[in-house]
Parts: C-alpha cells; structure tokens; sequence
C-alpha cells in the first residue's frame, strides 16, 4: 500500500500548534454553526445526519487521494450508527 501524506512527513512544533488552535477554532465554529443551524432547521436528525454524511464524504474523498489511511467498512461499526 502507498504511503500517506501523513507517514512521509515527520510533525514540527509549528506543525503540532497550528493542528491544535485550528482543532480548537472549528470545535468552537461547529458548536455555533450546530445551534444556528438546529435552530433555524427546527431538525436535529436531519443536522445529525447531513454532519455525518459529509465526513463520510471528506473521509472516502481523502483516503482515496492517500491524504490519510482508511479502514475498510464493516457491516456492524457501519449498523451501530442505524438507530441515529
């Protein structure tokens, strides 16, 4: 299997900063947007749902460019998220 971006680079400090204050500034922008959006869309499944389908999009998208490595999907990780 092809190397990702992520095991051909050795992290910096710089590197490490940036990762954290940019984790903590969209941790805080999601927050915002989560409450913003539930209450203009009066629907919280929809919102849960629309959240989870577009990591799943980023997530497939980036493993299929070998940004990162990406586990195959497993019918029962995949069935545990079905009540949602």
């Amino acid at each position: 299997m092809a190397k990702t971006l992520m095991e051909t680079q050795a992290p910096n400090r710089s590197g490490v900063m940036f990762a954290i204050v940019g984790y903590m500034a969209c941790s805080s922008l999601m927050l915002v947007a989560n409450k913003l959006a539930v209450h203009h869309i009066a629907a919280p499944s929809f919102v849960l749902w629309a959240q989870l389908a577009a990591t799943a999009a980023v997530v497939f998208a980036a493993g299929k460019m070998n940004v990162i490595e990406v586990d195959a999907l497993e019918v029962p990780k995949a069935a545990a998220y079905a009540p949602v």
